[in-house]
This record gives C-alpha cells, structure tokens and sequence, in this order.
C-alpha cells in the first residue's frame, strides 16, 4: 500500500474509531441517546459553519471554484465541487424515460401533461419547496408520494408507488425542472411542517441499530472530512439540494430503479450500510428525515441531475 493510500486508511480507522469510543460527558447519561450537536442546528445551509467549518468554501459557485484554483481537495468543500458544479450526462436518458411517464396517456388519454403542460411548465421551481403539507392528503409529503396519490386519483394508476421505477425516473424529472432554484422549506412557522422537521431532527441525531449509530455519527466531525471506504461522508447541510441524484453503479438489492436515488432511497442505503432497521418510504419517520434534511438546505440552488460518483481522484495523488 502506498503512502496516501495508507494515511487515508488510517485516516477511516482513526474516524470509525471516534464514533465507536465516545461516551457521554460525567452526569450527561441521559443525553447518550443522541450524537453530540443537535443543539447547534439551524434551518439553513449556513448552519454548516458550527461544523465543518468549510462553509465558506462551498458558499455559491464562485466560492467553490476560487477553492479549487487554490487546489483544496474535495472534502475541504463538503464535495460540492463536484455535487453541485458538475452535471451528470448519464442519467439524461433517466430524464427522458420519467417526461415519457409524464406525457403518458391513460385510457381516457390524460396524462401528467394535461394539469402541468407537456414540458412541466407549470412544475418549474415546486421541488424546491418540498417537502410540504397537502391539505388534501392531511399530512407533508414529498415528490415521490405526491407522484402516487396524483397517478391513482387523477390518472386511476394504483402501480406508481414510492420506490418503484415509474415513480423514481418521474420524481427525477420533475426535480429537474428546479434545477437552480434555491431550496425554501418554511420549518419556521408554527404548523405541520415545523413539527415533522424537530421530529426529524431528533431522529437524526438518535442512535439506534447494532452499531448504535445515528445519521450524525457520519455527517458531523470527527467522520466528516474522512474518506472512508470509498465512500465520502458530508455534512448534512446542503446535499439534500441535489436530490433525486443518478447513483449508478450502486443500487440496493432487489432495485429496477434506473439508478435513480431519491432522498428517502438515500436514506434507506444508509441505513443499511450503519446496520440500522430500514425505514418505509413515504411513512412519517422517513418524512421527517428528509423535511429536516432538505430545510438543512435552505438558501442552496438545486442541482439536478448530478452523479454520485464523478468526483475527481486527483486527491489520492497528493
């Protein structure tokens, strides 16, 4: 093994380790349930900045290119250099496959199309203001569950639930067409929104399954910032902007999913990897996650689609 290959082996192990050996200060028992910062949190993508401290790396794009000319590597940007700047020319087809679900006509020849025009013109700039409450449904939904009750009560198709195809390709698509808008989830004002998102917020900070991990335990120091496995774990301010996002080559097993990861499918991997119980998309929990999530993006322009996997390695040369 060589040398940088080697420090960032040691560098995961190091991080791994911290999670492992934590413990709760003297007389704070009770507070062992939940990883360290919950209190620090705000609503906003500047929130970033009481934890990793690279807020100002990765601010807008100018912010994010002026780092890269000073030759910071990707985690000293949260890896927005490559999540926000670059767009995936792979998932296109993806887009193509969900406007072809979206302009397909049932046996009464409507469509998706006939509410919100044939281009979506009429969805231009929605996604980045979901999660929300529908007071039809009496209760915060998110794209893929608002794409379910609108094919089976508008269009009489009961097969275009959460985590199928049709659902997924069509949940990109529709995100795509905010595709630099700034994300604006109101978890401000008193109501269901606000609620769903201090639920959310303590579940993600809540340890749980046999690793008895929380989501924080990977996007808040000491883990972040690390390259472990492959894998390159962010702060959680900010990466909810880039959701649906093109993961290929990864899927979950059982997937037919074109790749797609909607937030709630991120989350589920997650989960998996931390050897947590999987959450149901579209059930509340998995709702309240994401609510938090996405308002932990406030203020950040969406960019869609974006790839998981196109970071530059020129890091493991260093």
């Amino acid at each position: 093994m060589n040398k940088s290959k080697a420090g960032l082996a040691l560098g995961a192990v190091a991080a791994v380790g911290a999670i492992a050996s934590w413990q709760a200060p003297a007389g704070e028992a009770a507070k062992h349930d939940y990883w360290p910062g919950r209190e620090k949190v705000i609503p906003h993508v500047s929130g970033d900045r009481r934890f990793s401290g690279t807020y100002d790396n990765w601010k807008d794009e100018a912010s994010i290119r002026a780092a890269k000319a000073k030759g910071l590597m990707s985690h000293e940007m949260n890896f927005k250099d490559f999540r926000w700047l670059e767009k995936s020319f792979d998932a296109w087809p993806v887009l193509e496959e969900g406007k072809e679900y979206f302009n397909q006509p049932n046996a009464a020849g409507k469509s998706c199309a006939s509410c919100h025009g044939p281009d979506g013109e009429k969805l231009k700039g929605v996604y980045a203001n979901l999660p929300r409450f529908n007071a039809r449904l009496g209760k915060v939904v998110v794209g893929p569950t608002q794409i379910r009750a609108c094919a089976k009560d508008y269009l009489g198709i009961d097969g275009w639930k959460e985590n199928t195809r049709p659902n997924s390709v069509l949940d990109m698509y529709v995100a795509h067409l905010s595709d630099g808008r700034k994300v604006d989830v109101d978890v401000i004002s008193p109501g269901p929104l606000k609620e769903a998102y201090e639920r959310g917020k303590n579940l993600y900070f809540k340890r749980t399954g046999q690793f008895h991990f929380a989501c924080a335990s990977c996007h808040t120091p000491p883990t972040v910032g690390n390259y472990l496995r492959g894998q390159r774990p962010s702060t959680f301010f900010g990466d909810a902007a880039h959701y649906p996002i093109y993961h290929f080559p990864y899927t979950l097993p059982g997937d037919d999913l074109a790749h797609v990861f909607t937030l709630q499918h991120q989350i589920r991997s997650c989960q998996m990897l931390s050897r947590m119980s999987q959450g149901t998309e579209g059930s509340r929990s998995m709702v309240d996650i994401e609510v938090f999530l996405k308002a932990s993006a406030n203020g950040y322009p969406m960019s869609i689609p974006t790839q998981e996997y196109n970071m530059s390695t020129d890091y493991l040369k260093r």
